[in-house]
């Protein structure tokens, strides 16, 4: 009679590796991809905020209003994914770290979406000083933001990797 090795995980067992979008693959690739494009969409939105400072030329402001709407729509998608992965496959994130990466999302969208509001306003008074101090606001979210989604993302994978 064969014996189960007990080293290899079972559907049964609450360590068994499970596949999705972060996991690997070329589908893993494709959501980093989309994943980042927000955060690439503020940062180049405060860019263009320094760079209408620094030079009074419309055209960033134009630049930078739709970066932010660009990031606005897909972050929505991407916070949208981050929390039904949060709520069905709990087993992905650690406890804490995952809803503090949705949660840190949520404030940059709210604070892009206040950012967007501010930018749509005419003139010098649309960037500077409130356009660009939430679009520093933003960044240093995001980058806390990040650091979560970070931390997140390689306990989950050490604890698969530990077990597989």
């Amino acid at each position: 009679m064969r014996h189960a090795d007990p080293t290899v995980p079972t559907p049964a067992s609450r360590e068994f590796p499970v596949r999705d979008a972060t996991s690997g693959g070329p589908l893993a690739a494709a959501w980093q991809t989309v994943a980042s494009f927000p955060a690439v969409c503020f940062i180049l939105a405060l860019l263009n905020d320094i760079a209408y400072w620094r030079t009074a030329n419309l055209q960033w402001q134009n630049f930078a209003e739709w970066l932010l709407f660009a990031g606005l729509v897909v972050g929505g998608v991407v916070l949208v994914v981050e929390v039904v992965g949060l709520l069905f496959r709990r087993r992905l994130r650690p406890q804490g770290f995952g809803w503090l990466h949705a949660l840190g999302l949520l404030v940059v969208l709210g604070l892009g979406f206040v950012n967007s509001l501010v930018h749509a306003r005419d003139g010098w008074t649309a960037v500077v000083p409130q356009g660009l101090a939430l679009s520093v606001a933003m960044v240093i979210v995001m980058m806390i933001t990040g650091w979560l989604g970070h931390a997140s993302g390689r306990r989950r994978t050490e604890k698969v990797l530990s077990h597989g």
